[in-house]
């Protein structure tokens, strides 16, 4: 089971190699604190080569990038797909933070609100649909089991949450049944993330890749196609 169809730490105390480089493999017990910010500065460094190569890097290279030993970065993730997915989980929660807070003010949410969020966050953000990509073509044992269940329980967790906040808000959307909400953001997801595949496959300059006439870049394809969805699925007048 890839990605795409999945979409719809530990606190204790780790004993760790120094890096000091001093003694006989001398080791430190590093706090919980400390285990969550080094493991945000690998991300960081995941995060800053992905930008640069367009691509996955691997443990060594973003371990070097970090300042760590890669032995190290394999305390944290134990497969590069492992870090790439845990970096993406990162983005989808700023998202789904952002979101979920706008629909809990307890003030009007128009969908152009929800436009501008997935704008800002999912669609002109440089590294958000590349990366996503790139984990939907992970082969299934790419990612080790704990990591994958992870990621699927806090994706359920978030899209019911915000699910429930858009049918309360929209009741055309929650008169279609439970669960709607939840389906409208699975679906923009997978308009979002198809749209792009198409346009990355278009700019390779590669001859087998079809150029389909009249498509504009995909900013304007995505906004285009989640306007005309939300405003048939929700009742909203389209904003193109």
């Amino acid at each position: 089971m890839n990605l795409l169809q999945r979409f719809f730490s530990c606190h204790c105390p780790a004993v760790v190699r120094s890096e000091s480089g001093g003694g006989r493999g001398r080791v430190r017990a590093i706090d919980g604190e400390d285990k969550d910010a080094r493991r945000q500065a690998i991300l960081d460094a995941a995060e800053r080569l992905f930008v640069e190569r367009q691509g996955l890097a691997n443990v060594a290279d973003v371990a070097e990038a970090a300042g760590l030993a890669k032995g190290t970065v394999y305390l944290y993730f134990q497969t590069k797909e492992e870090l790439y997915l845990a970096l993406h989980l990162r983005h989808v929660e700023a998202f789904f933070t952002k979101l979920i807070a706008r629909l809990n003010s307890g003030q009007a949410f128009p969908f152009h609100e929800l436009l501008d969020l997935v704008d800002e966050q999912l669609i002109s953000a440089p590294i958000y649909m590349p990366l996503g990509a790139c984990c939907i073509g992970f082969a299934p044992d790419a990612v080790p089991l704990a990591a994958s269940q992870h990621f699927q329980t806090q994706m359920g967790t978030w899209l019911m949450t915000a699910g429930a906040g858009l049918e309360r808000h929209f009741p055309k959307l929650a008169a279609l049944g439970p669960g709607e909400g939840g389906r409208l953001l699975k679906h923009s997801y997978a308009i979002m993330i198809g749209l792009h595949t198409l346009h990355s496959d278009m700019h390779r300059n590669d001859p087998k890749c079809p150029v389909l006439p009249g498509m504009g870049s995909y900013q304007e394809e995505a906004t285009l196609a989640l306007t005309r969805y939300w405003a048939h699925v929700a009742g909203t007048p389209e904003r193109v």
